[in-house]
């Protein structure tokens, strides 16, 4: 890790985002870059070695905004939440991210079915993938099928005790998984609503939605899924592009195929 991956992250901030509690834009953090490069860069480098999230920087503030259009606004599912992060906390966490993600690329650490957060791997990668798997089973006179499944709450349920073995069956470097384990430690956010501020409110089981290391963490966290349900199912194949899943299946008969899906989803429930 070093100033050029810092700043060809930091680059990449918009200037227009809303900062976090402490009213630093992206915009002043790189002038602030300009002055003194290395300053920025130790920082976020000792905080990976050390393995450590400052507390200063766990804290959120959350805007909770009502969907428009709802008839009964008393129900909590009718208002989303809009996280504003310090700047540079979010430097950190993209940082950490891409660490991460080098590794699990270079490592061959996912499942060849998960897309997203890694270089070429996009969603239209997903699609041409399913397409073509499907086109070469229509030529074999076969049917095709496929089940989607949308992980509810993703980023906000997951168990940090269950993302450190995942991390550690993937061999990333202890240094990142220390930090993960401490990012996931002690996060507060404070809610804001008509103009009024909440308390600090602690948040246990989550990486916090709008967190820039929040989609490699969901998808190491579930990296493993995969491999189970291909097992115990013999015929299926997942793909998957961050929370979002597919289970797809071939066979001579619609029930067939019906079948080994719904196996499937029990079994990725399960």
């Amino acid at each position: 890790m070093n100033a050029s991956l810092v700043g060809s992250l930091l680059k990449v901030a918009a200037n227009t985002s809303a900062p976090g509690d402490d009213q630093i834009s992206a915009g002043i953090v790189k002038v602030f870059w300009q002055w003194d490069e290395q300053r920025i860069t130790q920082l976020v480098r000792a905080c990976i070695q050390l393995g450590f999230h400052p507390g200063v920087w766990k804290i959120a503030r959350s805007q909770v905004i009502p969907k428009p259009g709802k008839q009964d606004y008393s129900k909590v599912r009718v208002y989303r939440v809009i996280s504003f992060l310090n700047v540079i906390s979010k430097l950190l966490k993209r940082t950490t991210a891409h660490l991460i993600a080098d590794h699990l690329e270079w490592k061959q650490g996912l499942h060849k079915g998960q897309f997203g957060c890694q270089k070429r791997r996009s969603c239209v990668d997903t699609v041409a993938i399913l397409m073509n798997r499907t086109q070469k089973t229509w030529n074999k006179k076969m049917l095709a099928g496929a089940l989607f499944m949308d992980v509810k709450a993703a980023f906000n349920n997951i168990s940090k005790t269950h993302l450190g073995k995942r991390m550690e069956e993937r061999e990333l470097e202890a240094d990142l998984i220390r930090w993960t384990m401490s990012f996931m430690s002690d996060q507060r956010v404070k809610l804001l609503l008509d103009s009024e501020t909440s308390e600090e409110n602690p948040v246990d089981t989550s990486v916090l939605l709008g967190s820039r290391a929040a989609p490699i963490l969901f998808i190491t966290y579930l990296s493993g899924i995969f491999d189970v349900v291909e097992q115990v199912v013999p015929g299926t194949s997942g793909q998957s592009f961050i929370d979002d899943f597919g289970w797809w299946a071939e066979g001579k008969a619609e029930e067939a195929v019906v079948a080994k899906l719904a196996e499937a989803a029990v079994t990725a429930i399960e």
